[in-house]
């Protein structure tokens, strides 16, 4: 009986470690976000297949996940919003600085 359990309960550990070591890459960083500073300055990230959209202000973005970032194709150049883990947010570039984007819940 003890045998049953200990293979039970490794088969679970191993089958989650395996689903965890699987996520996809960006998707940290869908969902919806505000600015923190400007809460009516928002968007969301979707997937579209293999790549991303940005979606806000009745404008769809395309993006890509490139280096750990999400590369947003812009008019000139690309932008990239990097992912925060320690406080869950989206930094991405302003005219002075950073901007920090805080996940709507």
């Amino acid at each position: 009986m003890r045998f049953a359990n200990f293979r039970f309960l490794s088969i679970v550990l191993l089958s989650a470690a395996f689903v965890s070591g699987c996520r996809s890459t960006g998707s940290e960083s869908l969902g919806k976000w505000a600015n923190k500073a400007n809460p009516s300055d928002s968007f969301e990230v979707v997937r579209n297949d293999n790549e991303y959209l940005i979606v806000g202000r009745g404008k769809e973005i395309g993006a890509i996940y490139k280096d750990g970032t999400l590369e947003v194709r812009g008019e000139l150049l690309p932008v990239n919003l990097t992912h925060v883990r320690q406080t869950d947010t989206l930094l991405g570039p302003g005219f002075f600085g950073e901007i920090e984007y805080k996940r709507q819940k």
